[in-house]
């Protein structure tokens, strides 16, 4: 008999490597444990089934983004078994509508409480990861590569000088160097210059979900990646630097995508529009 889990074993390498291969075999493991799915023939699992999975998801609080990333997952697995003539024809489920993300950036204030709860955390190691985020705009996954031998897609190597990193490797295939200012210099030493060295997937998430619960609690929005938001929102709006330098620090290849990252500032909106009262003629100040 073939279940979710000896096809996967079997064939996974054959659709995915490194982090997404880990990333599905989660996803196909929580499958697996969802009612009695792990003793189930694979031709077994129907559409209803996976509808009753979706349905489990999201009362554990998944958002629907999430929720589709399973799908897709699941539709290029049961796509497989077909060719695999293991199962007849794939489960067809309607992906879910996903509403468009808020626009999110950390404030002063929710940085330094996140701070603050972190340093009292089991983990607090994980403020040296907040820094880094903050003060590089890098992925947590980019963090995480930095000076790790093991087998992985990105790579971030740090220059002799300390001054740069260089990330091979990365999401959009590109080569990305990014600077280190000081707390992110400090931040990198706080961690051995190696990130990965603490950190395992369940106490990062278990600790931020933690943070998220006292500090903003049903907010979906308030995770890790909304520091590279924040580092983007902060040096667009408090330091001016143009679109093609942003881009190039976060190692975008589109305008439009890194736009999606500046998020405005009231204070900052103000601050520039009080520059107009100098280009006014006399005749014109109120």
């Amino acid at each position: 008999m073939t279940t979710l889990r000896s096809f996967f074993e079997k064939n996974g390498h054959r659709l995915w490597e490194g982090k997404h291969l880990g990333n599905c075999n989660f996803m196909i493991t929580r499958l697996e444990n969802y009612s009695d799915f792990s003793t189930r023939s694979l031709n077994e699992i129907k559409a209803t089934d996976i509808y009753d999975f979706m349905d489990h998801l999201t009362d554990q609080g998944l958002t629907d983004s999430t929720i589709n990333r399973y799908l897709a997952c699941f539709s290029v697995f049961f796509s497989l078994a077909v060719e695999h003539e293991v199962i007849v024809a794939a489960p067809k489920v309607r992906w879910k509508k996903s509403k468009p993300s808020r626009p999110r950036f950390f404030t002063e204030d929710e940085l330094t409480a996140l701070v603050a709860f972190l340093s009292k955390s089991k983990n607090p190691w994980m403020v040296d990861f907040v820094a880094l985020g903050v003060n590089t705009g890098m992925r947590l996954g980019e963090i995480l590569s930095i000076n790790d031998d093991r087998p992985k897609k990105t790579v971030g190597i740090v220059s002799p000088c300390g001054d740069f990193i260089t990330l091979k490797h990365t999401k959009n295939g590109d080569e990305r160097i990014v600077p280190l200012n000081e707390p992110a210099k400090q931040a990198l030493k706080n961690l051995d210059m190696k990130p990965s060295g603490p950190y395992t997937h369940r106490r990062f998430y278990d600790t931020w979900n933690d943070a998220r619960d006292e500090l903003a609690r049903n907010d979906e929005h308030y995770v890790f990646h909304v520091l590279r938001h924040t580092c983007a929102t902060r040096l667009a709006m408090e330091f001016n630097v143009d679109s093609i330098t942003l881009g190039r620090i976060l190692g975008h290849r589109s305008p439009q995508t890194t736009a999606k990252y500046v998020h405005t500032q009231p204070a900052s909106l103000k601050a520039i529009m009080s520059k107009l009262d100098s280009k006014l003629p006399a005749s014109m100040a109120v």
